[in-house]
């Protein structure tokens, strides 16, 4: 009876202990990534919101205590059913501390309801639903951030996922905006599956993408929410808007030393006035945010260290230098929210 009594307990004890704990610890290895703690930086990190189109918009952004006329402003686009905050940590801090160092701004606004208004016609999320205008309200806060700063300096934008594909977007229909744009495992839409209206103009762009993602295919074809080019046609449509039509110049940027798989191309289309194409190549990496410092979900595919995105970004947006013109500045955050937070 004893025995009996025994192999019940046991029994109970795995099915109401062991096994959650075990779906734990799978649910943590493959969904959550390993992020460090916040850096000690000279500012602090600071919220704030405006109306746009009827809904309240909120944001984040770090500044450097001793902010310039011709201070740079960086504009960071979260990925699908994220927010500004998770981009923070996805990247390790670093967009912070490379502010803190070169002397930008760098804003984090927040999607409506997780999700932005790209260009995909797959997409099915709140604010393709909604008819949401994510690129009136990025060059609202563009214009914002001018006048709260009093600065003309040049504008830049980076996204990540379903940000790079805002990025596309705002690249298509707003080049003039920013000097500069980055998207991280995201590729093109191709014509058939995409609603936004280009305006053939030319923009620097850089793109970063993992050879072995399977949500946004590094070769194209079906992705998440529709067809996609490749990574190559991605960069060649925007080169071909520079009047570039030749082969890029091509480098290795890293190998990796415990795995010959593993290693960094980069390609570069270069146009008339310093505008150029960069696309990098991250072989082996998955529909990760390349870097060392943080490991992305494993759900996501590998995180390559051979190179540092959020430095490689920065490095390619700081060639690209001269002020943007034209860009209206009459618009106002609502209210600013002055407790800030690292």
């Amino acid at each position: 009876m004893n025995t009996r009594l025994l192999d019940g307990f046991g029994s109970t004890l795995a099915i109401c202990v062991i096994l959650p704990a075990m779906a734990g610890s799978w649910w943590r290895y493959n969904f959550e990534a390993s992020t460090p703690q916040p850096p000690v930086l000279s500012g602090t990190l600071k919220t704030g919101r405006m109306e746009f189109g009827g809904r309240e918009r909120t944001y984040s952004f770090y500044a450097p205590p001793k902010a310039g006329k011709s201070m740079p402003l960086v504009v960071a686009l979260h990925g699908a059913n994220s927010d500004g905050e998770r981009l923070r940590a996805m990247t390790g801090y670093e967009l912070d501390v490379l502010a803190d160092r070169n002397g930008f701004v760098v804003a984090y606004p927040n999607s409506f309801a997780g999700d932005w208004n790209d260009c995909r016609v797959a997409a099915s999320n709140h604010a393709r639903r909604h008819g949401i205008d994510d690129v009136g309200f990025v060059k609202a806060l563009v214009g914002a951030f001018r006048t709260q700063f009093d600065s003309a300096g040049p504008a830049y934008v980076l996204g990540y996922s379903d940000g790079g594909q805002m990025v596309y977007r705002l690249a298509l229909e707003s080049p003039e905006v920013f000097m500069a744009a980055a998207a991280i495992a995201a590729n093109l839409p191709e014509e058939a599956d995409s609603d936004c209206e280009a305006s053939q103009s030319p923009v620097s762009l850089a793109i970063l993408n993992g050879t072995e993602d399977r949500i946004d295919p590094f070769l194209g074809g079906r992705g998440t929410a529709g067809v996609v080019r490749s990574a190559e046609e991605s960069a060649r449509y925007f080169a071909g808007l520079m009047g570039y039509q030749g082969s890029p110049r091509v480098e290795c940027l890293g190998k990796s030393a415990r795995d010959s798989s593993s290693w960094v191309e980069q390609r570069t289309w270069s146009g008339e006035a310093g505008s150029e194409v960069m696309l990098l190549a991250i072989h082996g990496g998955g529909h990760t945010i390349p870097q060392a410092i943080v490991r992305m979900p494993r759900n996501l595919g590998p995180t390559s260290g051979i190179i540092d995105a959020p430095q490689e970004v920065w490095r390619f947006f700081a060639r690209h230098n001269v002020p943007a013109m034209g860009l209206s500045t009459s618009v106002k955050p609502v209210r600013k929210i002055e407790k800030g937070h690292v």
